[in-house]
């Protein structure tokens, strides 16, 4: 889940005013499965909606060397702008 929630975040300021901000409002993962030590995992997130006061993203988790999901994660951003 801290993965999928650090790259979300990563990805708000790209799709935000200069100066604004923003903080998580929501957010809710779904675990599916684990990785045993010495496999590999990846996260890939993508941006659903990029308002301009809202944004939702969507995360998947994978074991890349099995190639089964680990957890699916979603959450929205509230984008606060600068005065």
């Amino acid at each position: 889940m801290g993965v999928a929630d650090y790259l979300c975040a990563m990805g708000v300021p790209f799709h935000t005013a200069p100066g604004s901000s923003f903080t998580t409002v929501e957010l809710k993962t779904n675990f599916l499965g684990s990785a045993r030590a010495g496999e590999r995992v990846e996260c890939r997130a993508t941006p659903v909606h990029t308002g301009r006061t809202t944004q939702v993203w969507d995360a998947r988790v994978d074991n890349a060397t099995t190639g089964r999901p680990m957890a699916l994660f979603r959450c929205t951003q509230m984008v606060l702008l600068p005065r």
